[in-house]
């Protein structure tokens, strides 16, 4: 079943949240490619895969401190019976080798430093004993120990990352490593922003009897650079028509475009009939709790949400509905990078079947493992609910609620903006 009938004058039916995710997913295309720096990319999406131009390392080279030896001179050594060798010099970090190793001898070698021509193995300098330039070797080595060969880590020509990948510090290090300065990567959906409502005044507007502050705009903005997208607040819109046509107007030049408020069924709830003029409505009414008033349209290829006015609606709203838009646009193989976690629940919740519910909770770690305890301020303008806790719990629309100390999978909060 996908929708089901509700009395609430404006909405005929809900649509379930997997219902409207396929519909609203199946119509969104990926954005086009740029060019950035290496060091400037972390946190963006690879565009396209990602081949070494070398090999890493480049050369062969010592994986500790010690000697350089044929490995053969080696074979027998024992505390008791030391295999002595003629040290011929010294290899360094840096530059490459001035010297060759022959049979009987050896050159010592600092981590990191090219294997000198010949030699094939590095005795470590706790297995040996220097007098001048005789060295006692009190444990054998096999050709290829303590190097690090060429090409060990990357080969020339291997794919090092993938389409869809998100870059983090350590693709940063390993796109340097080979050569690679600058890297295709796909553009920052460019989302406009808005809200609606006569109660609204601006953040730096003291509120008088009946408004409201609009932090709803930079909620979704901060939301937006968190899931890779690139955020434009339009501003502040009254519940006037025209005002709001012209938000519209906007808002379309944009690749995306994000509204909150005005999306329910009330007399002044102007949005969602005035985008049903500009394209397609696809969904009006989700069976979730918070967030049922979600609207989604699409004006040709641009996906256009309406979100619900209240705070904490609107943010859980982004996440499920919006959050995935963007990481589509941008091609991300993940969807949803959210870190999950397991806990158990500390208390029985309730839950409507039919309607998949999210569940503010905090964290709490035990000696056997994770608690999941669920805030009790639970309404959708209770902003304390989302800063006190540290993720979400989803119940799905076909469970009755969640029992005391039944195991559950908690979505945490991304923290990290990029």
């Amino acid at each position: 079943m996908t929708a089901h009938s509700v009395r609430m004058r404006g909405f005929t039916r809900y649509t379930t949240v997997e219902d409207a995710l396929n519909r609203l997913l199946a119509r969104i295309g990926r954005v086009g490619p740029e060019t950035v720096p290496v060091t400037e990319s972390l946190g963006r999406i690879v565009y396209e895969d990602v081949y070494s131009p070398r090999d890493v390392p480049h050369f062969d080279r010592s994986a500790m401190d010690g000697y350089a030896v044929i490995a053969e001179d080696t074979f027998g050594a024992s505390q008791h019976n030391p295999v002595k060798l003629r040290v011929i010099g010294e290899v360094a970090v840096g530059k490459p080798p001035s010297l060759e190793v022959a049979r009987g001898e050896a050159a010592q070698i600092a981590t990191g430093a090219p294997i000198p021509p010949r030699a094939d193995a590095v005795v470590m300098v706790e297995y040996t004993k220097r007098v001048n330039d005789e060295l006692e070797v009190f444990s054998p080595v096999t050709p290829g120990q303590n190097i690090s060969k060429r090409g060990e880590d990357v080969r020339k020509g291997q794919r090092i990352l993938s389409s869809g990948r998100q870059i983090r510090p350590q693709e940063e290090t390993m796109l340097l490593q080979c050569g690679i300065t600058e890297v295709r990567v796909a553009k920052k959906p460019r989302v406009a922003i808005a809200s609606t409502g006569n109660e609204l005044v601006d953040i730096q507007t003291p509120p008088g009897l009946g408004q409201v502050v609009g932090t709803n705009s930079y909620t979704i903005a901060s939301l937006v650079r968190v899931y890779g997208g690139q955020p434009e607040i339009l501003g502040l819109f009254p519940d006037n028509p025209e005002e709001i046509e012209k938000a519209i107007d906007d808002a379309l030049k944009y690749d995306m475009a994000v509204f909150s408020g005005g999306t329910s069924v009330g007399k002044y709830d102007y949005l969602p009939d005035l985008l049903k003029e500009k394209g397609d409505m696809i969904i009006h009414g989700v069976a979730t709790k918070p967030g049922s008033p979600t609207a989604i349209f699409f004006h040709r290829d641009k996906p256009v949400f309406c979100l619900p006015g209240y705070p904490v609606a609107t943010m859980i709203a982004f996440t499920v509905f919006v959050a995935p838009a963007i990481r589509k646009m941008l091609g991300a193989e993940r969807l949803d990078p959210r870190v999950f976690v397991e806990a158990k629940m500390s208390r029985k919740v309730a839950s409507k079947l039919g309607r998949r519910d999210f569940i503010r909770v905090k964290i709490e770690e035990t000696a056997e493992g994770y608690l999941a305890v669920p805030l009790r301020a639970g309404g959708s303008g209770i902003v304390s609910s989302m800063v006190n806790a540290d993720g979400m719990v989803e119940i799905p629309e076909n469970v009755e609620g969640i029992n005391e100390g039944e195991r559950v999978r908690v979505a945490l909060f991304p923290h990290l903006v990029v």
